[in-house]
C-alpha cells in the first residue's frame, strides 16, 4: 500500500482525481458549495486513500470530514493485520460509529433547511451506515439536483457482505433524493494515478486515455482485445518515482467506446470485481478495517 510517490507524482495524481470527478459531475459542480469527505482528514494522515482527497478542499468552499483525527502508522498496521471476527466487526461498527453518523445526519438536516448544495466524496460504506440510520428513523431528504455523491474505495461493507452499486444508487435516491445521474463511483488504486469515473448517462467507467493505457490480460497474462473479461492491468505515465506498469487483482471488461454517451476513449463495465482467489486489499480496505477496529477502542 505504501507507494514511493515524489511530490511531482502526488500532485499529478491529486490533480487527476480532481479534474476527473469535477468534469464528469459538471455542470453540478460549483465552488460555493458544501462537502463532506467520507474518509480520514487528508491533513491528518499519510494513508493515500485519505491524503489524495485533500484536493477536495480546493474545489469545494466548505468541507467537513467524517474521521477528523490523526491516522498513525500503528493504526494502519493494526488494520492491515486484521484478525477480528466478522461478528465483532459488525458489533463495533453498529455501536461505535453512532457519533460519526449522528454528525453527518445533523449536517444533512442543516444543509436541507438552508437549501444548500451538497456533495459527498469518499467511502460508500460510511454513507451506507448513514442511510441505515435514516431508514430506521423513517427520515428522508430531497436534495434533488442540489446533491451529488462521488464514491470510491470499494463496496465491501463487512467481512462477508458486499453492496451492489445499483442498490446503493437506488437507496441514495430514495433516502437523500439525489438522482442516479449525480451518484457516481470512481475506480482507482493506490498503485496508480489514473482515475476512472462513472458517466452520468450509463455509469460506465471512463478511462483517462490521454495518460493512462488500460490492458486486459488472460490467465497466461497475454493481452486480450476489447469486449473480453480478464485481469486489469495498465501503463501509467504519471508515475515519476516508481515503475507505473501494474497488474491488478481486479476482473474487468474493457470496451472501445461507451455504449451510452459520446465521450471519447475506452471504458470499463460499470462494476469491477475481484479475480478469483484474490484477497480484498489496498489502503481503502485498510481504512475500512481501521474504522471498524480503531473506533471501537
Amino acid at each position: 500500500t505504501f507507494i514511493p510517490r515524489d511530490k511531482k507524482t502526488f500532485y499529478a495524481s491529486e490533480y487527476a482525481i480532481g479534474k476527473t470527478a469535477v468534469t464528469m459531475i459538471y455542470p453540478f459542480w460549483e465552488y460555493d458549495a458544501n462537502g463532506y469527505v467520507l474518509m480520514p482528514n487528508p491533513l491528518k494522515t499519510n494513508v493515500y486513500a485519505g491524503k489524495v482527497c485533500s484536493v477536495f478542499f480546493d474545489v469545494i468552499k466548505d468541507v467537513n470530514v467524517a474521521i477528523d483525527r490523526e491516522v498513525t502508522t500503528d493504526i494502519v498496521q493494526a488494520a492491515m493485520k486484521g484478525g477480528v471476527k466478522s461478528s465483532v466487526i459488525k458489533f463495533l461498527m453498529k455501536r461505535e460509529n453512532k457519533k460519526m453518523i449522528r454528525r453527518i445526519i445533523n449536517w444533512l438536516r442543516r444543509m436541507a433547511k438552508e437549501g444548500r448544495k451538497i456533495a459527498f466524496v469518499g467511502a460508500p460504506y460510511i454513507l451506507h451506515f448513514v442511510m441505515d440510520e435514516l431508514e430506521r428513523n423513517g427520515e428522508t431528504f430531497n436534495f434533488g439536483e442540489n446533491g451529488a455523491v462521488v464514491t470510491g474505495g470499494g463496496w465491501k461493507i463487512y467481512e462477508d457482505k458486499r453492496m451492489p452499486v445499483e442498490e446503493f444508487r437506488k437507496r441514495v435516491e430514495e433516502l437523500l433524493g439525489i438522482p442516479p445521474e449525480q451518484c457516481l463511483d470512481l475506480y482507482g488504486m493506490v498503485e496508480g494515478n489514473g482515475w476512472m469515473v462513472h458517466c452520468p448517462e450509463g455509469h460506465y467507467l471512463h478511462v483517462p486515455h490521454s495518460y493512462f493505457e488500460p490492458l486486459v490480460l488472460n490467465e497466461e497474462y497475454e493481452i486480450m482485445g476489447y469486449n473480453e473479461w480478464g485481469r486489469f492491468a495498465f501503463l501509467d505515465s504519471l508515475a515519476m518515482s516508481y515503475p507505473g506498469f501494474i497488474i491488478s487483482g481486479d476482473r474487468v471488461r474493457l470496451l472501445e467506446h461507451c455504449p451510452v454517451c459520446e465521450r471519447p476513449g475506452p471504458v470499463l463495465e460499470p462494476e469491477v470485481k475481484r479475480e478469483r482467489g484474490e484477497e480484498m486489499r489496498g489502503c481503502a480496505e485498510e481504512v475500512r478495517r481501521m474504522l471498524s477496529m480503531d473506533l471501537g477502542k
